[in-house]
């Protein structure tokens, strides 16, 4: 009888897996990568003694993060809470400093526009496409709406700061409602996201990862990416890059939107998910880890707009520096391969630190990610609504990147794995 085949060994991929060799089924799994994990890319920091891993790709779960708080323990893993924030430092006119008004004027233009936020986030979150006066929620870049809400400069960089994690594209590309959604977790305040980032995976989200493939058992192939896809009402027929063909029953496309663009299907997958798939969602973020020294672990700092726009103290290593996490957008002048340019826009944010090394991973010239994770084109909202990439024939799709439930994170890959294995299970003869 012809396998069940998944593409990739994310996290969508190995809860598929795990899923699917919990009913009996022991699928085949193509992985393009040499290693398990995709955006769960967890390594030591580079050229330190101190062996601990750190998160290359996404980080942080939620405390409502139920399926991956499930798995931690079935696997053997636990969890560590995030560090605690105790500063919060701003970037204005040049000097670090505690957030601070100018003046009368601008406090009060900024609550405005924080209080608008935040109506809006909560209106978003109820599912609203507008606001109480008929302005759109849905469709609107995330440029356009903060011209909108029109907040002092100083507020503007805050806001940025937290769009590098968010909406972490191009301003004036990405839907709003990127940054609308991660607002809404935090009671509507761009500043209160973090509050949900709970805790990280230990030793790494990565980990986790391969473990789930390996009790599922499942015959893994790594450095395998495929570049064919040809289905009929039958059978599925895989190619590799390499030539290697592999018929299957069904095939789970676990990896994301960017990646689909190396892999030609035919017949061509339904009108919506191929424009998705040439557009390719937009992020640009960057994440940098940083070694110090002079900074206390839970210092938090924003920027003014440009390079490095969000900074935070993540823990202390082994041998007494402290490990910071960096964000910014790799756009324009930014330059986050560059460790010249990376120690300069340190010092803009903690002038007072001795900067060390740094260490980051580029998912935008990483061929098996193209990007970060999933921004939004404003333009493309359906496209990348769950609802265009239900199952196709005998395909099944199931990414972080169009989750039905918590997309963008990794308990929406997880979620998302788990259902289309379900599908599969289903339509097994």
């Amino acid at each position: 009888m012809e396998p069940i085949v998944i593409v990739g060994a994310g996290m969508a991929g190995a809860a598929a897996a795990l899923k699917l060799s919990k009913a009996g089924i022991v699928p085949w799994v193509l992985e393009a990568r040499e290693r398990i994990g995709g955006r769960a890319y967890s390594r030591p920091y580079a050229a330190v003694k101190d062996t601990s891993l750190l998160e290359y790709g996404g980080s942080w779960i939620t405390a409502y993060h139920d399926r991956i708080r499930a798995l931690v323990p079935e696997m053997g893993l636990t969890l560590r809470p995030r560090a605690a924030i105790t500063q919060r430092l701003a970037l204005r006119d040049g000097k670090l400093g505690a957030p601070h008004f100018s003046s009368s004027d601008e406090r009060r233009a900024h609550e405005r526009a924080i209080a608008r936020i935040a109506v809006d986030a909560i209106l978003y979150k109820k599912g609203l496409s507008e606001d109480e006066t008929g302005r759109p929620l849905l469709g609107i870049t995330y440029k356009a709406y903060i011209d909108r809400v029109n907040p002092p400069d100083a507020t503007r960089h805050m806001l940025d700061a937290w769009w590098t994690v968010s909406g972490s594209g191009t301003h004036d590309v990405i839907a709003a409602s990127e940054f609308l959604s991660s607002c809404a977790y935090g009671g509507g305040l761009a500043e209160n996201m973090i509050d949900v980032w709970s805790d990280t995976v230990e030793p790494g989200m990565g980990v986790l990862a391969e473990r789930m493939l390996e009790k599922s058992g499942a015959h893994l192939q790594l450095s395998c990416p495929v570049a064919a896809i040809r289905h009929d009402t039958e059978q599925v027929i895989v190619t590799t890059q390499a030539g290697a063909v592999l018929a299957a029953r069904h095939v789970i496309l676990a990896i994301g939107i960017n990646p689909l663009q190396a892999i030609s299907f035919a017949p061509s997958l339904p009108a919506l998910r191929t424009a998705a798939i040439t557009c390719g969602h937009g992020g640009r973020a960057f994440k940098l880890w940083i070694r110090a020294r002079g900074v206390s672990v839970g210092a938090l700092m924003t920027g003014d707009g440009q390079g490095i726009e969000l900074l935070f103290a993540e823990r202390a290593a082994a041998d007494g520096t402290v490990l910071l996490i960096g964000f910014g957008l790799q756009l324009d002048d930014a330059e986050p391969g560059n460790a010249a340019w990376v120690r300069e826009q340190f010092k803009r944010l903690a002038p007072n630190a001795e900067f060390i090394s740094y260490d980051w991973h580029d998912w935008i010239s990483d061929p098996y990610a193209r990007g970060t994770w999933v921004s939004t084109p404003a333009h493309m909202g359906k496209a990348f609504e769950c609802t265009a990439w239900q199952p196709f024939g005998r395909l099944v799709f199931a990414s972080s990147d169009y989750a039905p439930d918590q997309a963008g994170w990794f308990e929406g890959a997880v979620k998302s794995g788990e259902a289309a294995a379900a599908w599969v299970i289903a339509g097994v003869p």
